[in-house]
């Protein structure tokens, strides 16, 4: 059997598609047979980069022109439609992103930082009331020593 031959299958020389694709991951490579179905590609992702879980693991790609050059995710649905336009799949772990919070200067002046850069409401601000004739206050609001 020849390299061509291993490489693209059997396939016209108009329509050659690899039977092999890269899988990366950080600075490894690894060349995989390529997957008709996703989930089989999956397992072949973890196999091969074993240090991420199987229900964290993502496939992405920045090949098609689409991407306009960024990584994005690929998901099952648009895998079959993809995969023989790829020559390399980039593995990831799937990151659960969190709104970023607004620059400090934002914040409300009644927010206090705690240890470990957690954020709560201060005890020590509480807004005053003016006492006018009306209003009669149910508790003693003044400080005496």
């Amino acid at each position: 059997m020849s390299v061509s031959t291993l490489l693209w299958g059997k396939t016209s020389e108009a329509n050659q598609i690899s039977q092999l694709l890269v899988l990366k991951h950080g600075p490894k490579r690894v060349l995989v047979k390529r997957q008709r179905s996703y989930n089989l590609m999956l397992d072949s992702a973890c196999k091969h980069f074993p240090s991420i879980p199987r229900d964290v693991v993502t496939l992405q790609t920045n090949q098609l022109d689409i991407c306009d050059g960024h990584y994005v995710d690929i998901t099952a649905e648009i895998w079959d439609d993809v995969i023989d336009l790829l020559t390399f799949v980039e593995v990831t772990h799937t990151e659960m992103t969190l709104p970023f919070p607004p620059p400090m200067n934002d914040w409300p002046s009644d927010i206090a930082a705690l240890p470990g850069n957690q954020w709560a409401p201060s005890q020590a601000r509480r807004p005053r009331r003016k006492q006018n004739s009306s209003y009669a206050p149910l508790f003693n609001t003044s400080v005496s020593n």
